[in-house]
Order: structure tokens, then C-alpha cells, then sequence
């Protein structure tokens, strides 16, 4: 079972996946976790996938058996994502990570759609639906509402979503608090851009799959002052900490 958990850089989507791990494993249900070795609690998925951070061209040769998988079932969606992005306004060297990106998030996607994953819960940090982060917006334009809906309609879905966002006065703050920018942004007046188009663009998404029921969640003041509640994988209760 996949549970994706996206929205803008600096949101908290590392801090959530970790206390849903803690609230799952208290519950005695079994997780793994895309996002870094510390998190993932499976041996069914390979150190090459399970830690985002270290993604490297091993990950790439692995994934891509599975990438061909995908694309089968999945032609439109591939065709509409890799023309966006060779479509975009930049050089071959900022395509060619996006692409790659890409194509990892694909693979690993259709790696965990295999039947020894239908009992287990992977939180993946960035996942297939985060992959329109990369070619929708950046530091220049915010994709279109033609554009978004084209996305909504061609991406499969995971088993369940978690789309966090937040104002952003509170993503500018995070992200200028970690220091790690994106390696798209080069200036303060590039970082700010780059804030308003995601803001923008995960309003826009979280608007369209609130009509198929999944889970959503946002806006709290303080991005890592918050608890959850209580966790299953059909409902997930939070409340901002005090």
C-alpha cells in the first residue's frame, strides 16, 4: 500500500512521515518507508530506493526495469511529463536530473504496486504525484489550470495521498531556517518565485483530488508543532500542538 505524502519544499512532510511511522508501528502495523534508511522498516525494499538522498545511478538502473513497467500501463502520463519537461525553458544539464527524477519516481512507484507490498504501508516521501513539482513550476511560471487538470487526469494514483501546504510567509521561513534550497534556485528573489508558483500549484492540486476523498491536510502555524492523533490507513487525525 502506497502513501504518498507531498506539497511545497519546507512544508513538513519529513516531520509527518515520522510521527505517522511511530503511530503505525504503536499500532502494530507494518510500514516502510521511501525517504531514508533510519525510516524504512522493511527489508523488502532495497537501501537503492528506500534512501532518497543518496538516489544515484544504481538507483536509475534499477528502477528502470520497472519504469518500463510503468510506461506500458501508463504511456499518456509519461508522454504529457517528459515533453513538459523537455519542453521547458532551460539548459540540457537542468533537464537531464529532472528526467532522471522522473523516471525513478515512476519505477519505484510501480516496484511497490507488486502483490508482497499489499499489506505493507510505504510512506513515500515525493512520490509519483510530487513529480509535478518538477515540471509544473519553478523559480519562472506556474503551469497552467489546462495543465494541472492534464496531470490530475493522466497520474495514477497512489493508494492514498497526503498533501500538505502552508502560507507562504511559513515556507520562505522554513526553508530559509534549513538552508538546503532547491538546486533550481539561485537568488532570494528566485527562492521567493519558486515558493509562490508551488504554493500555488499544490493549492491547485489539492483542490482537484479533494473530490476523490483523500486525506488533506494543511496550514498549520508552526510546520513541526503538530501530533497525530490517531492513524489507519483509511483516516489520519491531527491537531496542531501546544
Amino acid at each position: 500500500m502506497i502513501i504518498e505524502i507531498s506539497g511545497p519544499s519546507g512544508v513538513g512532510k519529513t516531520v509527518l512521515i515520522e510521527k505517522l511511522i511511530i503511530k503505525f508501528s504503536e499500532c502494530g502495523i507494518p510500514t516502510g518507508a521511501i525517504h531514508s534508511e533510519e525510516m524504512n522498516r522493511s527489508h523488502l525494499i532495497p537501501k537503492y530506493f528506500s534512501n532518497v538522498d543518496t538516489h544515484n545511478i544504481k538507483t536509475d538502473i534499477y528502477s528502470f526495469p520497472w519504469f518500463i513497467l510503468f510506461l506500458i500501463s501508463n504511456f499518456r502520463f509519461c508522454y504529457f511529463a517528459i515533453l513538459n519537461i523537455l519542453t521547458k525553458k532551460a539548459s540540457g544539464s537542468k533537464k537531464l536530473p529532472l528526467i532522471r527524477s522522473f523516471l525513478r519516481k515512476c519505477g519505484i512507484y510501480r516496484f511497490l504496486k507488486s502483490k508482497k507490498f499489499q499489506k505493507l504501508y510505504v510512506f513515500v516521501d515525493e512520490g509519483i504525484i510530487h513529480s509535478s513539482h518538477n515540471f509544473l513550476c519553478s523559480p519562472n511560471y506556474c503551469a497552467d489550470d489546462k495543465a494541472i487538470s492534464n496531470f490530475y487526469d493522466l497520474c495514477p494514483l497512489p493508494d492514498k495521498l497526503i498533501i500538505l501546504n502552508a502560507s507562504q510567509e511559513i515556507l520562505l521561513k522554513q526553508l530559509n531556517n534549513r538552508g538546503d534550497l532547491s538546486p533550481r534556485v539561485n537568488s532570494s528573489f528566485e527562492l521567493n518565485n519558486f515558493i509562490k508558483h508551488s504554493h500555488t500549484l499544490f493549492v491547485k492540486l489539492q483542490i482537484l483530488y479533494k473530490s476523490k476523498s483523500l486525506v488533506v491536510y494543511r496550514d498549520f502555524k508552526k510546520l513541526e508543532k503538530f501530533d497525530v492523533i490517531s492513524a489507519s490507513f483509511d483516516y489520519i487525525t491531527f491537531k496542531e500542538a501546544s
